[in-house]
């Protein structure tokens, strides 16, 4: 009698105390939201942050318990929490000029994690999570463009990656205010890189900013090669050239110009690797054709020094003779298919000229200096 009556007493407790844990964690839930309900644009940053880091503490003890770790309302709680504090500790560190990025990306990958829960299909608060991002989202690029406008380009520059990464929360990509930034942040490296006042440094630590966001954009790093490039700092450009390539390796321009950093390191060997590279890809590309040919003719003109300043009877002088009259035969053939699609080129037509009077083809010679002189 006695053992009968026990049995249900120990399960009524063990469904009371169950029920008492799941009640908890649920107002856990509820503790949260209401102090997150406290937040309000009237109040000052301090105090908003008060509210939200109070609501992170309930809303961080119920997102650690089996019992509300996967409910969706915790979940919708949870990332308009933390997106609350990742907004007002994005405002106080950038006033404060002391960002704590660990910080920002733990709350940005918290509120990614709860509303990837949040938008499944057929969750309760998918169509609140996507109208709360895509109204963000469309205010902060409205107000981009405004920025714009007013030919406030770095402003404006912040706020469409600002656009960009509210839509990230979500996973949704934000491709028009991504070309917006991209338009932006070149008007302000050619604001920092051109005219009497130049910042140099300033650019680049913009542009790598941009590229944290960006790893990906070609454009971000043919942006900061032409930085280096005005900087006159080719073998910097050289290094992002070829980090481009590895992403885009066969775009032909991006060869070329790694052809011409090369080139300018007397890199001789690796820049005529690349100006064929970039013939290779395009047969007519009449830039290269003409940097190749000048390369190697300039190639050979070195070597011929090189050989001069020797005595002729060293073994080396004459290799280096030799060598020049290899690199002149290889301007040559270049050089012949770039002058028939630019028959009216004197600089080609004086390279040609010359080049066949060094290697004593006095037919040739005689063919170009005519050409040259009916111009």
């Amino acid at each position: 009698m006695n053992k009968k009556i026990f049995i249900p007493v120990l399960a009524g407790l063990f469904i009371f105390s169950a029920f008492e844990t799941i009640h908890a964690q649920k107002k856990n839930v509820q503790n949260a939201y209401n102090f997150f309900k406290k937040v309000s644009p009237r109040n000052g940053m301090d105090k908003n942050l008060t509210n939200l880091n109070e609501a992170k503490k309930f809303i961080d003890l119920a997102a650690t318990n089996v019992e509300t770790q996967n409910d969706e309302k915790m979940h919708y709680y949870r990332g308009m929490i933390y997106m609350g504090l990742l907004e007002m500790q994005a405002m106080k560190q950038a006033q404060s000029g002391e960002m704590d990025k660990v910080m920002l990306e733990g709350y940005q990958n918290t509120i990614k994690e709860s509303f990837k829960i949040s938008i499944m299909p057929k969750a309760r608060y998918k169509d609140d999570v996507e109208k709360l991002i895509n109204s963000k989202s469309a205010q902060v690029f409205k107000m981009a463009v405004n920025a714009y406008n007013e030919k406030a380009f770095e402003m404006a520059l912040g706020m469409f990656l600002q656009v960009s990464q509210i839509s990230s929360l979500i996973g949704q990509d934000a491709k028009d205010a991504d070309r917006n930034a991209l338009i932006c942040l070149n008007q302000v490296v050619n604001k920092l890189t051109t005219g009497d006042t130049t910042n140099f440094d300033m650019a680049i630590d913009l542009t790598k900013g941009v590229k944290e966001l960006m790893p990906k954009e070609i454009d971000v790093l043919i942006t900061l090669i032409n930085i280096y490039v005005r900087n006159n700092d080719l073998e910097g450009a050289g290094k992002f050239m070829s980090e481009a390539l590895e992403l885009d390796p066969e775009n032909k321009t991006l060869h070329y110009n790694l052809g011409t950093a090369y080139m300018s390191q007397k890199e001789n060997e690796k820049a005529e690797a690349s100006f064929r590279k970039a013939i290779e890809l395009d047969p007519k590309y009449a830039d290269a054709q003409y940097q190749l040919g000048a390369h190697l003719y300039n190639w050979a003109g070195d070597a011929k020094t090189e050989a001069g300043k020797l005595d002729y009877r060293d073994p080396k002088a004459e290799e280096l003779e030799n060598k020049a009259n290899e690199l002149l035969n290889r301007a040559l053939l270049v050089l012949e298919k770039y002058i028939t699609g630019n028959p009216n080129d004197k600089a080609v037509l004086g390279i040609l000229k010359n080049t066949y009077g060094q290697l004593g083809n006095t037919e040739k010679w005689k063919e170009y200096k005519e050409r040259l002189e009916k111009l």
